[in-house]
């Protein structure tokens, strides 16, 4: 099962990259898109709620470290619609790893696990491969949104490491929802946003791209 979940999760990932850059074709508007793509992958998340035992913590701090860690993948989703939209899909997938080496030297140093040969050589290729990256980029541009991308996925990190230890409390596509919806709030709230600008941008775009990108990116942090 746990196989099925991990080879669920590299293909959800991979289309995730691809209609995303797709339906960021059309986006005029990075805010209004980002929170619409979030309600479509935090709605479809409920549809497994069934699926899992029902129940909520009822330790305060857990909510507070959710709300802390919605903040940061906030920031997140915020930056990376703009990298997504300014950069090639595979340059994407590279600095989307930085994520997985970051979170690895996390496991080290905070959680005391195992360093071995493989997760090492692991490292060193994903190192490697964002190396080359900026060593092949030239504009000015680009290496812009280079940037925003490794920073959107420290965001990321920093909201993993803190939500990590609270998500088995919660019904889990409940929780998986709550990370995408109250991103979209905080985002809609700080972006002064309206709701015909979110529909604005679902009108423009590709339906099957969006709804793709929206699914795909809800079961992906589900299956995560």
């Amino acid at each position: 099962m746990f196989v099925l979940v991990i080879l669920l999760y590299i293909i959800l990932a991979t289309g995730l990259n691809q209609f995303y850059k797709l339906t960021m074709r059309t986006m005029r508007n990075a805010s209004a898109q980002t929170v619409g793509l979030q309600l479509v992958a935090g709605l479809s998340c409920l549809i497994f709620m069934p699926f899992f035992e029902f129940r909520f913590p009822s330790n305060p701090l857990a909510y507070l470290f959710l709300g802390l860690s919605c903040i940061f993948y906030a920031i997140n989703n915020f930056m990376i619609a703009n990298v997504r939209k300014n950069l090639e899909a595979s340059v994407v997938g590279i600095l989307e790893q930085s994520y997985t080496v970051l979170m690895t030297l996390a496991g080290f140093v905070l959680f005391g696990e195992q360093v071995t040969l493989f997760k090492i050589i692991g490292i060193l290729m994903i190192v490697g491969g964002n190396v080359l990256v900026f060593w092949q980029q030239k504009k000015m541009k680009e290496m812009k949104y280079v940037w925003i991308g490794l920073l959107a996925y420290a965001c990321n990190v920093a909201a993993g490491l803190i939500d990590v230890g609270y998500s088995g409390d919660f019904n889990l596509p409940f929780y998986a929802t709550f990370l995408y919806i109250i991103p979209a709030l905080f985002i809609f709230i700080g972006s002064r946003i309206r709701i015909v600008d979110i529909i604005k941008e679902y009108k423009q775009a590709n339906k099957r791209d969006y709804f793709i990108t929206g699914f795909a990116g809800g079961y992906t942090i589900l299956c995560y």
